[in-house]
């Protein structure tokens, strides 16, 4: 006999996000050994199931450990890729004094990527302007001064839901622009 799954109390995945979110965090902090990556990975879990076109899976909370633990292993390979590309270059030097060719280290971006982003940038600081006051005030003390939603929410006197919902409209307006710049994010 074959029983059939409960239907589900959640009407969309992104609703399903906030009703594990603390659950969810821990569960990232533990697997990465950081408060600020678990936030900025739930975070970013929230974004992707408001934006995703999947339909609500049986099984939500699943899924988004899933997705989570996914978003979660793209950060950590992310900070690897720029820990092995701020390296200091060697300090070999032609007989003009120019940095050899030998002395770039394997993984480093090529003029063409780094372009690439350096326009991503541009367009991703025109993002942040675009945004309203409090919106963008929220997002800068989040992404640019490492505040966690708590802090924020303190030093501004508003919730902690009111931080959470500008720094998601934040990301979901910059992810957009950044996009358009030519960035698959």
């Amino acid at each position: 006999m074959r029983y059939a799954m409960p239907k589900s109390r959640f009407s969309s995945l992104s609703q399903a996000v906030e009703a594990y979110y603390e659950e969810l965090r821990h569960f990232i902090r533990r697997r990465t050994g950081s408060r600020s990556m678990a936030e900025d990975v739930v975070q970013e879990t929230w974004i992707r199931a408001n934006t995703t076109t999947v339909d609500l899976p049986d099984n939500p909370r699943a899924y988004l450990y899933r997705m989570a633990g996914n978003v979660a292993v793209d950060h950590l390979r992310r900070r690897q890729v720029w820990e092995r590309v701020e390296q200091p270059l060697a300090n070999e030097t032609d007989e003009h004094g120019i940095q050899t060719l030998e002395t770039v280290p394997d993984g480093a971006p090529d003029l063409l990527e780094a372009l690439t982003s350096q326009k991503q940038l541009v367009a991703l600081n025109a993002a942040v302007r675009e945004l309203p006051d409090k919106c963008r005030e929220v997002f800068l003390l989040y992404r640019g001064h490492g505040l966690t939603m708590r802090e924020i929410a303190e030093r501004l006197s508003i919730s902690d839901k009111t931080v959470e919902k500008h720094i998601a409209r934040a990301m979901v307006h910059c992810r957009v622009r950044v996009r358009a710049a030519g960035r698959e994010v």
